[in-house]
């Protein structure tokens, strides 16, 4: 089974500063049939004006991700972190027992895009930490370079529950898969680009959840960017 989230079909909150796409329920979209898939929560695609931001607010116990597409995000957090998160970078909060942050865009002349993802951990307590890292998918282009998981691994994010997170880059034309074992589910994000997954066309800000399948096969119509979620 496949649910198609199309970016003109999610919700969308819009304000003097702020324009972001929500793919599941978050803050006055509210739709029963998107809650989320497995242990993934929110994936929210933001757009933020120079000079704004997120200002000093608290998450407990969760897995947070944010991935700039385009411009700079400048995070500073209550247990020490102050960074420039810039385009092509990954950025992974484990908000613990409390942390408090802000996520400010860094230029004063142009917007930030980037994606929010939040994760619902199995595991919870502990402090907070943090994890900042470039994802260089031009060195492994057409193929999938794993940045998040439950297993402790250089250059990948911890997370506190059964999930993998990975992405890759795609030539024109390119056709890639992933592997899914029995009981497993997933969702496919396109950052940029155009593909075909299965029979349906995406584009950039589209998405596509799926389980009962074993294998995900993917052809690049475009040069496209990807993020994909292996959930338990």
């Amino acid at each position: 089974m496949a649910l198609l989230h199309e970016k003109a079909t999610r919700g969308r909150t819009k304000t003097g500063w702020l324009d972001s796409y929500h793919t599941f329920s978050f803050g006055g979209f509210n739709d029963p049939a998107r809650m989320g898939q497995r242990a993934l929560r929110v994936i929210n695609e933001d757009v933020v004006i120079p000079g704004a931001g997120f200002g000093k607010h608290e998450h407990q116990e969760m897995d947070i991700i944010s991935y700039v597409i385009s411009g700079a995000l400048k995070h500073v957090d209550s247990i020490g972190h102050a960074s420039v998160i810039k385009a092509g970078e990954f950025q992974h909060m484990y908000a613990g027992t409390g942390m408090v942050h802000s996520e400010m865009n860094a230029s004063d002349t142009e917007p930030v895009h980037f994606l929010q993802i939040w994760i619902v951990p199995e595991r919870t307590g502990g402090d907070p930490n943090y994890f900042q890292i470039k994802v260089d998918l031009d060195a492994r282009r057409n193929t999938f370079v794993q940045v998040a998981g439950p297993v402790e691994h250089e250059g990948r994010a911890l997370l506190r529950s059964d999930t993998n997170v990975y992405m890759a880059r795609l030539d024109d034309g390119a056709a890639i898969h992933k592997d899914f074992p029995p009981g497993r589910a997933g969702f496919l994000q396109v950052v940029d680009g155009m593909i075909d997954i299965e029979g349906n066309g995406l584009s950039a800000g589209d998405g596509l959840q799926f389980d009962a399948t074993s294998k995900c096969e993917i052809i690049a119509k475009s040069e496209a960017e990807l993020m994909l979620f292996d959930l338990s």
